[in-house]
């Protein structure tokens, strides 16, 4: 069932490719063929698109991705100059001093142990009453 729509758009291209039929078939008529079946129908699988209909649709989408492109690399040009701006904007040191940060190592408090009352309770059954009763 899954796989219906991706076989679908293959068939139709295939089809619209070799101008051969394609069928519908299956009591669901969620299976298509392009061999003749038992309770088939023929789909009308050709584009009825003119040649100019094509080339037009073509122009409008590299247009649009054109116009994608622009609208990107201008929003990038905006955060990188928003950033340069206001760098206390972030919680983050600059990144100079992080650089400087990471040269000096501090070194780690250790922790001292947890008295007795602070510890989780953990308990444990001897070995040989495991399974008696």
């Amino acid at each position: 069932m899954k796989h219906a729509l991706p076989c679908l758009l293959l068939a139709l291209a295939a089809g619209a490719a070799t101008a051969a039929p394609i069928y519908r078939c299956g009591a669901d008529g969620k299976t298509y063929s392009q061999v003749p079946c038992a309770e088939g129908t023929v789909i009308e699988a050709s584009d009825p698109r003119t040649a100019a209909q094509r080339a037009e649709a073509k122009r409008i989408v590299a247009a649009e991705r054109k116009a994608a492109d622009d609208l990107e690399r201008e929003r990038k040009a905006q955060e990188k100059a928003l950033q340069a701006l206001t760098p206390a904007a972030t919680l983050s040191p600059p990144p100079a001093a992080s650089a400087a940060a990471s040269a000096v190592r501090v070194p780690k408090k250790r922790s001292k142990a947890k008295p007795a009352a602070e510890r989780d309770f953990v308990a444990i059954e001897p070995r040989g009453t495991i399974g008696r009763k």
